[in-house]
């Protein structure tokens, strides 16, 4: 039989609290591979499991949307999981990159306030207010 881990042993590989991994299995997404008088144990795969779901997390999908790739039946299930939050993602990055670009001019702005000064900010400022509402 392979090894067994305990409960703190997991947790402490994983980096994760014990509470983390009795939360998990509430939800679903771990259960304990035996119970040893009464105590939980679990496998390198569980343990490997457990390191996966921080790795979605990381890339931060919610956890039901991680309970969905785990029971995934198919490829293109979690696949579709997979790519909708990458899309979320270049979502994000796109207004970030803008969100840069703002505070690099802002900071490129020699006058004493960048709401009321600033010709670079004016402009964006003048912009944003020619937008079309539904836009936001």
């Amino acid at each position: 039989m392979s090894e067994l881990l305990t409960i703190g042993e997991v947790a402490r590989r994983a980096h994760v609290a014990t509470s983390t991994i009795r939360y998990y299995e509430r939800r679903g997404l771990l259960h304990a591979d035996v119970r040893q008088s009464g105590q939980r144990r679990y496998r390198i795969g569980t343990l490997r499991r457990l390191v996966f779901i921080g790795m979605l997390q990381d890339a931060g999908l919610a956890l039901d949307d991680i309970g969905a790739i785990l029971h995934a039946g198919t490829v293109a299930e979690w696949k579709a999981v997979a790519g909708r939050r990458l899309e979320v993602l270049d979502a994000q990055i796109v207004q970030l990159q803008h969100a840069r670009e703002v505070l690099t001019a802002a900071l490129l702005c020699r006058f004493d306030h960048p709401a009321t000064d600033c010709k670079i900010m004016g402009a964006e400022i003048d912009r944003r207010l020619e937008e079309q509402p539904s836009r936001r």
